[in-house]
């Protein structure tokens, strides 16, 4: 790691307070805001009762945000707010409610008739309005989405991630409340929980380390690797759940100087040819990866192992092993992946600008395919 030169920014308020939602318009203030959230969140009643409290401040409302947003759905919900002339947006939900308000964000910044896929494609495109301002508050436990400046939008028709960035999608301000997380569908805790592990490692193996990521993602792994299995096995347990959405903040904010590395570029084809959940085809090389990157580590990897209490990095990686096959990760994936080999004829598109070249230990096409392999034998898939 180069600790010659290296700086951190990152201009996001951060507030933790349980039942925090209750409090949201009065927290948020007075500009005149649009809601973005999924339908779950109108099933639960959670967007009848934060349009009663915001009142006249609200504008209109987005509530069917889905899964991995298409630019496509994404640009008809930014044309339908548009005449409601949002001031700010707030985003309640997980990784892709705050992925899509950033992409609103940005379009509604731009003059009417923009066309999101063109600024996806070409950022040149855009021209020198600023994003509307986004206060986040997650409702999963993983992205860390709402302390970063980046999001991802999916082309479904062509298989395609494609992402957003730039200092202007930094959230204004992330408000994280673990009540919000209660009821979570097990399969989400797990998979959002290994996303936070896997934003730790990946910030952790990169060239782009510096000793401010480094520490926020040892402090991330400590609690996700303590307290992913109890959220899974007590999801009531609120405390638990409040560690786990400070791991996934903690690690949004390592990602967010760093990016992320080789297991994010590895999960992309995977989600767009069988669309795995993102945290589970971002994660289930890790142990892998771990092992791959030791034999390059500078040290950096060694004190991670020992921060969360193992001998070294090979002993991490035989704990997180251990870590998936009590989580049940091979029994999550099976109903996605036909067979390796399917898996495999992805391995030439496992190399996302961006993302690969940041990892520590530059990979090959066969380095890939051995990891991708190996991963997957572990999880008997």
């Amino acid at each position: 790691m180069n600790t010659s030169s290296w700086a951190f920014h990152n201009p996001v308020v951060v507030l933790y307070r349980p039942g925090a939602v209750d409090s949201l318009a009065e927290i948020v203030g007075d500009p005149r805001i649009a809601l973005v959230t999924s339908p779950g969140f109108r099933r639960r009643g959670v967007a009848e009762k934060l349009e009663r409290s915001f009142g006249q401040r609200m504008a209109a409302v987005i509530d069917d945000v889905q899964p991995n947003p298409d630019l496509h759905d994404v640009q008809l919900q930014a044309d339908q707010l548009r005449p409601h002339e949002p001031e700010a947006l707030v985003a309640v939900g997980g990784g892709s409610t705050i992925d899509t308000a950033k992409a609103v964000a940005r379009l509604l910044g731009q003059p009417d008739g923009s066309s999101l896929s063109e600024l996806l494609r070409d950022p040149k495109m855009a021209g020198p309005g600023q994003a509307l301002p986004v206060v986040a508050v997650p409702s999963t436990a993983g992205t860390g989405a709402e302390v970063t400046p980046f999001g991802t939008v999916w082309d479904h028709q062509k298989k395609e991630k494609l992402s957003i960035t730039g200092d202007d999608l930094y959230p204004r301000s992330a408000i994280l409340d673990p009540e919000l997380t209660l009821g979570l569908p097990e399969a989400v805790t797990v998979s959002s929980g290994l996303d936070a592990i896997s934003h730790a490692l990946e910030s952790t193996w990169n060239r782009f380390a510096t000793p401010v990521t480094l520490g926020l993602a040892a402090r991330s792994l400590q609690l996700s690797m303590r307290y992913l299995p109890v959220v899974r096995e007590n999801p009531d347990d609120i405390d638990a759940r409040g560690a786990m959405l400070q791991a996934s903040m903690l690690a949004g904010l390592a990602i967010s100087q760093s990016r992320t590395a080789l297991a994010h570029a590895i999960s992309y084809p995977i989600t767009a040819n069988f669309d795995l959940p993102h945290g589970l085809a971002c994660s289930f090389t890790l142990p892998a990866l771990l092992a791959f990157n030791a034999k390059k580590d500078d040290g950096r990897l060694v004190d991670l192992a020992k921060s969360t209490g193992y001998a070294g990095p090979n002993e991490l990686a035989e704990a997180l092993s251990t870590l998936f096959e009590r989580l049940d990760v091979g029994t999550h994936l099976r109903p996605y992946l036909p067979d390796q080999s399917s898996v495999l004829a992805l391995a030439d598109q496992m190399f996302a600008p961006g993302r690969a070249e940041n990892n520590l230990r530059q990979a090959s096409a066969d380095d890939v395919r051995t990891l991708v392999s190996t991963a997957l034998d572990a999880l008997r898939i």
